[in-house]
């Protein structure tokens, strides 16, 4: 395989991955089987870009674009992808921020509404618990 089709997986791989942990955040709230793939994906993407360290599928990235004999973009793959084509500039430091925040409280919100679903299915008397 090229080094400039390695790098075109990754970055469609990676993609994927961030749209998932998007759209997937309702769905695994409400499919069991879902969940488990959402939390696969959401664990180590968590463990990554929690600490801000650099992602790994954003350093093989450039890594392979340098191998093609093509110049990596500055920045991550989500203001690359996600944010440029839209606004220029990209992602501040500052709006990098704001948006792992937005998407932390975006996957709890999801990850507790899953919970409390599946507390209330299990125990029938916490699900008229509210009605009181």
């Amino acid at each position: 395989m090229s080094a400039w089709l390695l790098a075109f997986a990754i970055a469609l791989a990676h993609g994927l991955l961030a749209v998932f942990l998007v759209v997937g955040a309702p769905l695994a709230a409400r499919r069991p089987r879902v969940m488990k793939w959402y939390l696969v994906m959401l664990v180590p993407t968590a463990a990554v870009n929690l600490p801000g360290l650099p992602c790994p599928l954003t350093v093989w990235e450039k890594h392979f674009w340098r191998l093609a004999g093509e110049a990596p973009y500055r920045g991550g793959f989500i203001s690359r992808y996600f944010v440029e084509p839209f606004y220029a500039p990209g992602l501040s430091p500052r709006g990098g921020d704001i948006l792992l925040i937005v998407m932390v409280v975006w996957s709890l919100s999801w990850l507790l509404y899953s919970a409390v679903r599946h507390l209330r299915q299990r125990n029938p008397a916490l699900a008229h618990a509210g009605d009181r």
